[in-house]
């Protein structure tokens, strides 16, 4: 039974983290190019709908990776070992903070597209709007578009980078 804990935890961590870089490859590589095919208009609307679910599954992912990181430190026993400085002198430790310092930058990341980019991209107009107005509105969004897409072309990066980490933590930690 002790073991059966342990699996579902490990289970439940990389599960997070494969919807984690499983949705941000999908929208990088896959969703975002296949929107220039399609009309404006339908693919802001597409963007729009689809953007929100992968914004609440990714948040999903985020914070479950943290709550079942820490029950897994907790299980394994080395969550005393997080207040130890001389912890992080080794290749565990260093690993460790390593999964963390991404995992800080990705909720960075997160928060900035989606609580000031995307609301910037999806312009909701009045049906009123004068030509000058769409036009400014336009280029706000294709410059806030295209930070969108270097950050989450970073959480593609940092997040498969992050698996890495974690194969060399699940075998001891970085080999020095």
């Amino acid at each position: 039974m002790n073991a059966l804990d342990l699996q579902i935890l490990v289970s439940l961590h990389l599960l997070f983290a494969a919807i984690f870089v499983g949705s941000n490859v999908f929208l990088d590589f896959l969703l975002t190019p296949r929107l220039d095919l399609i009309p404006p208009g339908q693919a802001a609307r597409l963007g729009d709908k689809l953007g929100t679910d992968f914004a609440l599954l990714n948040w999903i992912a985020l914070l479950g990776l943290p709550l079942s990181g820490i029950l897994l430190l907790w299980r394994l026993g080395n969550l005393p070992s997080l207040l130890d400085p001389t912890f992080f002198a080794g290749g565990y430790g260093v690993a460790l903070m390593s999964m963390v310092s991404i995992w800080l930058s990705l909720v960075v990341t997160a928060a900035i597209l989606t609580f000031y980019l995307r609301p910037r991209v999806v312009v909701k107009l009045p049906y009123d709007a004068t030509r000058q107005q769409v036009e400014g509105s336009r280029t706000d969004a294709i410059r806030y578009a295209n930070w969108m897409r270097r950050l989450a072309r970073y959480n593609v990066i940092s997040s498969s980078l992050a698996i890495v980490v974690g194969g060399f933590l699940r075998f001891g930690g970085f080999p020095f």
